[in-house]
Formats: structure tokens, sequence, C-alpha cells
């Protein structure tokens, strides 16, 4: 007979009433596979709610893309007294003004980002005589503007608008797209097309610059996208608009434009209107006696002139997205244009903040001022602002 420890004993006491206490359990409860080993519920009842699973890291990512938008970006190009891009400036050196009211800058950059391009070509049969000039550009376009990081798309218009070539990088896919195409139709639905443009410009990466550079004499005929849409649409995308047109430039600003009583922006200026109310032209000139004011906008030339003044519609956007719109083309001019838009888009300068004033819907014109004497300064007139709701 042996003699046991103190722990030994309890061991063997524990492990005995532990079997007893499982022998009990199996006489005196039925044998069923679907229990759960606990004898609990059957696993075929209805089982309890669980709690949702944690929200995933994407709902902080929106939160961050929405605070984000209201993060304001335009380009700027300074020329001085010679014509020549200003490229020594510093941030201190500018102000910028939204709706008449000083901004602090958030972001301040001169090596700016890829580009994104679109090139918007009339093929109609007024434009058949000078297509022959631009079918060799397809390399200005690959060194000059898209670069090894940037990517253009091309798009055709006469009576109808379609994409030429989606958006890439291939200068051999982008002379092709150039070689082949030929005039035809008598339409001209330049709103439409640069609709379309903004479009394919709307896709791409906020860091990207966009700009449409535009083959046309600028005037649009049968378009279902109208005037206004279409500067709603580039601003509030940060779309710069350039253009290349047919006519001389005298012949252009001598012409005097049809009278309209308002502009896109003369009927969006932000102004606070009455509680549930929309800032149409009517309703905001039975709510104000004074017009609303034109806005001011500088032209290739460096002329300032005011927006209902402008030579034709593609001026009239490239002035209000603070583009260019060349008017005069000749074989040796087109090449020297499109230089001068190079240089620009490459010379500029990019400022960003956060508005004091979002809360105000409608058009916001922004002001940019430089502290140094004999320059001026283009960058585009504003932006669009959806009316905030309390």
């Amino acid at each position: 007979m042996f003699s046991a420890s103190p722990w030994s004993r309890v061991t063997i006491v524990g492990t005995f009433i532990f079997t007893a206490w499982i022998s009990v359990a199996v006489i005196s409860s039925p044998v069923r596979a679907q229990d759960g080993v606990t004898g609990g519920a059957p696993v075929y009842s209805k089982p309890k709610k669980t709690q949702p699973p944690p929200a995933p890291p994407t709902v902080k990512q929106e939160s961050n893309i929405k605070i984000q938008s209201n993060l304001v970006t335009t380009p700027v190009a300074v020329i001085d007294s010679s014509g020549q891009f200003v490229y020594d400036l510093e941030e201190k050196d500018f102000q910028i003004l939204d709706n008449g009211v000083s901004q602090k800058i958030r972001n301040f950059e001169t090596e700016l980002g890829p580009l994104a391009l679109v090139i918007v070509i009339q093929t109609n049969s007024t434009s058949a005589p000078l297509l022959d000039q631009v079918h060799p550009l397809a390399s200005m376009f690959s060194s000059l503007l898209v670069g090894t990081q940037g990517e253009a798309a091309v798009i055709f218009y006469n009576d109808r608008v379609s994409v030429g070539q989606e958006f890439s990088n291939d200068s051999d896919k982008l002379a092709t797209t150039f070689r082949d195409f030929t005039a035809r139709s008598d339409g001209a639905r330049l709103n439409d097309a640069l609709s379309r443009a903004v479009s394919l410009l709307e896709t791409r990466p906020k860091a990207e610059r966009r700009v449409i550079v535009a083959f046309s004499d600028g005037r649009d005929s049968g378009s279902d996208t109208g005037k206004q849409e279409v500067v709603r649409r580039a601003t509030s995308a940060e779309v710069a608009i350039y253009g290349l047109g047919f006519s001389p430039a005298e012949a252009l600003l001598a012409k005097k434009p049809h009278p309209e009583p308002y502009g896109p922006l003369d009927t969006n200026i932000a102004r606070s209107n009455p509680p549930n109310t929309i800032p149409t032209p009517t309703q905001q000139n039975a709510t104000y006696d004074t017009p609303v004011p034109v806005i001011p906008i500088m032209i290739a030339t460096g002329q300032i002139i005011r927006s209902v003044k402008a030579s034709s519609a593609l001026e009239f956007y490239a002035g209000y997205t603070g583009g260019v719109f060349y008017s005069h083309w000749s074989n040796k001019a087109l090449q020297n244009q499109l230089n001068r838009i190079a240089s620009e888009i490459q010379s500029q300068y990019e400022l960003a903040y956060v508005p004091d004033s979002m809360s105000q819907g409608g058009f916001h014109r922004i002001e940019v001022h430089v502290r140094r004497n004999g320059v001026k300064v283009r960058a585009r007139a504003g932006y669009f602002s959806p009316e905030q709701t309390p």
C-alpha cells in the first residue's frame, strides 16, 4: 500500500468527481447529434444577433476626401512687360482673393504635376483647308506638353463628337491619330466637344493638371450643351482651355458680338439669397437692385476685355478658365502659338487655398495679385460652389 502526497490525493479525488459528473450527464440526457457539446440549444436554432463588423478604413478616407474637396487650386501665369514669363516669384509675392476677400495660401508649387491633356479638333468643311497644318503637330504635343509622365486624348467634332483616342502616353499612337483624321459635314458642335473633353478629364487623378487645347474657329452650331454649362463644368473641374483659332485677331476683335443679357458668370455671382430660393437671374434681380458685374479677362495679346466682349465662344471659355485663345492661324504662327502655350503651362505657379465663404452658393470670383510692378497675371476667373444647406 502506497502513501500519496496531499496534492496527489486532491488530484485523484478531483478526477473521480469530474468523471462521475460526466457519467451522470450522459445517462440523464438523451443523445442528440445536433446538440452542442455543453448540451445547449441545437445548432439549427436561430443564431444570436452579432454586432456589425467595424467600419472599413475607407470611411476615414471618404471624410478626408470631403475635406480636401474644399481646397481650391488655380494655376497662375505671370508675364512681364516684354511678354516673357516670370519664374523667380515666391509665395510671399502673391495675394489671392475669393469674392474680394483675401485668402490664406495653403499650397504653393512651382514644379507642377503631370499633364492630362485633351486635344479637340474641329473637322468640318470650315476647317478643312487648314487641317493639313494640324496633321504634323503630334510630335510637338508629345515632346512639349505630354512629356514622359503626362497622357493625351483626342476628340474630333463636326456635326458629331467622337473620341479619336483615349488617354495614352504613346507618341506613335498620337502620331497615327493625327495622321488619319479627315474633314466631313458642316456642323460645329464645339460646346458638346468641350463638354466631352471635360468629362474625360474629370476622371483623371486630382494631382494632374487638366488642360484642353482646341483647334477651332471658336464658334458653336447645333450643340445640346449650353455656354453656361461649359463654363460651370470646366471651372468646377479645374480645367484650363486653350484655343488655336482660324481668323486674324484684328478681324475678330473688330466684330461686335450680339449682346447677351447674362453671361455664365453674370447669372451665378456668389451672393446670399433668401432662404429656399435658387440664385437665378430673375430671383437675384428681384432681390438686388444693383447690376451684376461683368468679369474682366486677359486675352492672348495681354489686353483686358470684358467677358461679354469676347470675340468667340472659345475665347470666352479660355478667359474664364485661365487659358488663352490665339485667333491668327498660319503655318508658322500655329507652331509658334503652340510653343507659347507649352511654355506657359510649364511656367505656371500653382496656388491653393480653402475659401472662407464656401457657404455662398454660385460663382466665386478668383483674383490673383502679384507684388511686383509691370507684370500681368493670368489665372482662372473662378469656380462654382453649390448652395449649402444648413
